[in-house]
């Protein structure tokens, strides 16, 4: 792929990465069986093979609303209708752009050598600022008694994007606190939540006026503070106009809002484990991003139990690898399978006969198989992906390609892993398996699945020194370090430590000591708590996936699902 659809690429992918939809797990589904079809067009195109036809469905974040994106790739390898339907290109520019190239190589080791010191302080002074808003988050809802406060996204993906949160949290305790003065009363804002957006990142709306001269014009200015169906107080914070907000809006309007809503919010957990027993799944979620979809599920719930004699006697206690997640749209099919994933999609508005009798018929022992399945390779993933954040002491390790390319680079990293750690230092980093070399705002190191070291023994005489693989056109003399870092690559198979691949056959590599750290950083996360010991075990996660158990939103009451091991949560957002 060249340099300039690989920054479209990345344009596509900061929108609608699955974390940036946690509280949307319809929307995130489909945001990842998505990247998932786009993957394979790619990597189609990179082994110069003609890809078949493929239907790519986005949503994205419009304000506060999701918009549905579609694009109708071709075998013709151009993903100019991707970058059109996100109008990254013109009309005209959909009409001229051709295919895609393959992909250019990289140096792994150079590339890594350069990169790896930064992006690991990157990654450390990120995670400073992530506490340091929980904190303060926290504190500041303590203070006024406050349900919750969310700051635009939940996820914070860049240092400037941190800093921005706090700055919003500071204008607002700054205004929250003069207002409460002057109503003398502590209490003003108890139980209420909080949307505050900052002055950078804000809805705009669009307002239409006559000048002057009696010509009608418009113009785009920050959203007008507004309290949302749920209750929550929608502002933006402007130092200079946060008071007058607040002023602005109707607190006792948002306060029986609030009740409302957190009475189908509560309705909803009353039923969730009941319903979930009932079915025979592993879980059930909903979608409770509003109060509409909340009473939906209550409904859909409620036909379900009034059958619960009839679902007894006809699941006899069967159970189903799935889990199953309930969502109020209504373009999709009733119930939607996958099979690359352990998720049921059923819409609110789904018969319980019609679920019933799919649970009962082949198709519920299809899709329950299926998830098994992908539950297994999952399992086996993680547990490689452990292994090569264990060998290089790393701070975590994810995924990001596909299956078999994670296989491809987890082992490709364990088979040179002597070789890497004799040139550059991996302990608290933080690694991605991707399809490129990417250092992310959030301080991850991607890259790509199918790196290259076949000129290691050239290049690492050069990274000792700090000079730059293309510094000199003219292969330097290999000293005592690199012929002895490049023999142990070449005898790797002479070793006899045996370990288990994907298949649970034994193979063999050069034994290697771990390097260990007298001062491992341990994981942290918006939503785990933090650990005290320095030597805790690191994290393993895995994106663009479901399977882990369901996690509290950043509201009160909202459940969604990520996939998380160990202490990390993956909180980087899009990249």
């Amino acid at each position: 792929m060249d340099n300039a659809s690989k920054k479209l690429t990345r344009q596509v992918i900061r929108q609608v990465h699955p974390d940036l939809f946690v509280d949307s797990p319809y929307e995130k589904q489909c945001n990842s069986e998505s990247l998932k079809r786009l993957n394979n067009y790619v990597d189609e195109l990179a082994k110069n093979r003609q890809p078949k036809p493929t239907t790519l469905e986005f949503f994205v974040r419009d304000g506060t609303q999701l918009k549905r994106l579609q694009a109708q790739l071709t075998p013709s390898g151009s993903l100019a209708p991707l970058f059109f339907a996100f109008e990254l290109i013109s009309a005209d520019d959909l009409a001229n752009v051709g295919g895609v190239s393959s992909a250019d190589d990289t140096n792994f080791l150079a590339w890594l050598k350069d990169q790896v010191s930064e992006a690991v302080r990157t990654a450390e002074r990120h995670d400073v600022m992530k506490w340091h808003i929980r904190r303060l988050k926290s504190s500041f809802e303590e203070k006024y008694g406050l349900a919750a406060v969310q700051i635009g996204a939940e996820y914070a993906v860049s240092l400037e994007e941190q800093e921005n949160q706090v700055d919003s949290l500071t204008a607002l305790d700054d205004a929250v606190q003069e207002v409460t003065q002057e109503k003398n009363n502590p209490n003003y804002f108890k139980h209420l939540s909080i949307q505050l957006y900052h002055t950078s990142a804000c809805p705009q709306e669009a307002y239409s006026f006559v000048d002057d001269n009696g010509v009608f014009k418009m113009r785009t200015e920050h959203m007008k503070a507004y309290v949302g169906d749920d209750g929550a107080l929608h502002l933006v914070a402007d130092r200079s106009t946060l008071k007058e907000q607040i002023y602005s809006l109707d607190l006792e309007r948002a306060r029986m809002l609030t009740k409302v809503s957190l009475y189908w919010l509560k309705r909803v957990r009353d039923l969730t484990p009941a319903v979930t027993q009932l079915l025979g799944v592993r879980h059930v979620w909903c979608d409770t991003k509003s109060e509409q979809n909340s009473q939906k599920f209550v409904l859909w719930a409620g036909y379900l139990l009034e059958k619960r004699e009839e679902i007894k006697d006809l699941f006899a206690g069967r159970k189903f690898a799935f889990s199953i997640i309930v969502h109020a749209d209504t373009s999709g099919p009733l119930i939607n399978f996958h099979q690359s994933s352990p998720i049921l999609n059923v819409r609110a508005d789904c018969p319980a006969s019609h679920l019933i009798n799919f649970l009962a018929s082949e198709g519920g022992s299809e899709a329950s198989k299926a998830s098994t399945e992908v539950q297994n390779t999952r399992a086996k993933e993680e547990a490689l992906l452990e292994r090569v954040r264990q060998v290089f002491d790393a701070r975590c390790v994810i995924k990001i390609c596909m299956n078999d390319q994670v296989k491809e680079a987890a082992m490709r990293l364990l088979d040179n892993a002597d070789v890497i750690k004799q040139v550059v230092d991996l302990r608290g980093a933080c690694i991605a398996l991707d399809d490129c070399y990417e250092v992310w705002d959030s301080g991850f190191i991607s890259i790509p699945y199918n790196f290259k070291i076949e000129e290691l023994s050239n290049m690492l005489p050069k990274l000792q020194l700090g000079q730059h693989p293309s510094s000199s056109s003219e292969p330097p003399e290999s000293g005592p370090l690199v012929s002895e870092a490049y023999q142990q690559a070449q005898s790797k198979s002479a070793g006899n430590a045996p370990y288990a691949n994907l298949d649970g056959n034994s193979r063999t590599r050069s034994n290697s000591s771990n390097r260990s750290s007298s001062n491992n950083r341990s994981s942290s996360s918006d939503r785990s708590s933090s650990s005290s010991s320095s030597n805790s075990t690191m994290a393993v996660a895995t994106l663009c996936s479901w399977g882990g158990g369901p996690s509290r939103g950043a509201r009160s009451g909202r459940w969604c699902a990520i996939q998380t091991h160990g202490q990390l949560r993956s909180d980087r957002g899009s990249r």
